[in-house]
């Protein structure tokens, strides 16, 4: 089992056997100026459920699911609704990277294309019942456009079930 260390508000593990084998199936960053490789915090939650990682404080505590979510809530505060799309993302089999910004939270590569081809979509994780100005609809979806994606909106509701939305703008003057 993989043992990472959380420490100075990232999730770190040295690169072993383990590591590899989870870099080729698309989890971690291998930040190679320092020889470690780098997890985002809803990967390191889903590894950490699913039993192929644990993680250590840098005081040598082991951090259980609950006790790494109550850390990372006061480093994130939209680590559960992050961590609620990253998982089912990765139920249907998709590879998922940390995306561009805050609001276009992840980069979502087709399955089975991991390292082939780049992503194709960036998908931008809500709570239902958040207002969403048109603007910043706009502004997501220029920000895919540039970068080659297709948006997705991922909408949490209440009960943790995740509703995705495809975004794009339509040009209906030539109509």
């Amino acid at each position: 089992m993989l043992e990472a260390r959380l420490r100075d508000a990232r999730i770190e593990a040295e690169k072993g056997d383990e590591v590899v084998k989870l870099l080729s199936k698309g989890y971690g960053v291998e930040d190679q100026a320092v020889g470690l490789v780098i997890y985002s915090y809803p990967e390191a939650l889903y590894l950490v459920e699913t039993g192929r990682m644990r993680v250590f404080s840098a005081s040598g505590e082991e951090l259980d699911f609950n006790k790494l979510l109550a850390t990372l809530k006061q480093l994130d505060e939209n680590i559960w609704r992050d961590y609620v799309v990253y998982r089912d993302l990765r139920e249907r089999n998709y590879v998922v990277k940390d995306g561009v910004n805050r609001e276009l939270r992840f980069r979502v590569f087709e399955r089975g294309k991991y390292g082939e081809e780049p992503a194709r979509y960036l998908v931008a994780p809500i709570m239902e019942g958040r207002n969403i100005s048109v603007e910043k609809m706009i502004e997501w979806l220029s920000a895919a456009r540039k970068l080659r994606k297709e948006l997705v909106i991922a909408v949490v509701d209440r009960r943790n079930e995740v509703i995705y939305y495809k975004a794009s703008i339509v040009d209906l003057r030539n109509v």
